[in-house]
């Protein structure tokens, strides 16, 4: 798995140095369709966690979500801590998270991954894809498109050619995410609820 100091050391790599005007300004001209969510409480699992929550996260960057392992360590750009097991406390049923980032022009391309949606903090299926468009959810490549059951990988990426979702060198993405059916029965969110738990974990490999 990727180390926090390898990532670190990727991002400042000659030619990948990261623009946050240049991309600032990319995701404010973005269009997201209605209904994304912006903010929840975030919770971490393993590594002898407290328990403690990061509350009122911005979801709208990868980073913030799985660039964390545990609530007071530093932010890991994209693609995040290898260790990260974050719990979204405050999912929508009715709205859709869209985590940008950006794959910079040094990124090797032996790297590849997915996100894990756990058993525990199940909530409910997840539809995600993977696209240069936020809130998209029919990305042109099926590869980088799933319905998610408990258990299964979403969207596995990589940086080379491959049956997996093709990320390309500097390029900014979004991660798509939603409930693929707020309705169906589920054991750890309540029918009622207008949010629930999801439980994730970042799966990396080089």
């Amino acid at each position: 798995m990727l180390s926090a100091a390898l990532l670190v050391l990727a991002a400042a790599a000659p030619g990948a140095v990261y623009d946050p005007v240049f991309h600032g300004s990319f995701e404010q001209s973005s269009s997201c369709p209605a209904g994304r969510q912006l903010y929840s409480d975030i919770g971490y699992v393993g590594d002898n966690n407290s328990g403690d929550l990061r509350y009122h996260v911005d979801v709208t960057e990868w980073e913030n979500i799985w660039g964390h392992a545990t609530p007071y360590d530093s932010t890991a750009p994209w693609p995040g801590r290898g260790n990260s097991a974050p719990v979204i406390a405050d999912f929508g049923k009715t709205t859709y998270i869209a985590a940008h980032f950006y794959v910079p022009p040094g990124a090797p391309l032996t790297w590849l991954g997915w996100i894990t949606h756990t058993d525990y903090n199940y909530g409910h299926n997840l539809t995600a894809a993977i696209s240069t468009e936020c809130g998209d959810f029919s990305p042109s490549a099926r590869a980088c498109y799933i319905e998610g059951m408990s258990g299964l990988p979403i969207v596995p990426w990589r940086t080379n050619t491959g049956s997996f979702c093709r990320l390309q060198p500097n390029t900014d993405y979004y991660l798509n995410l939603r409930m693929t059916d707020p309705d169906e029965p589920s054991q750890t969110c309540s029918h009622n609820a207008d949010v629930c738990a999801i439980g994730t974990a970042n799966a990396l490999y080089q």
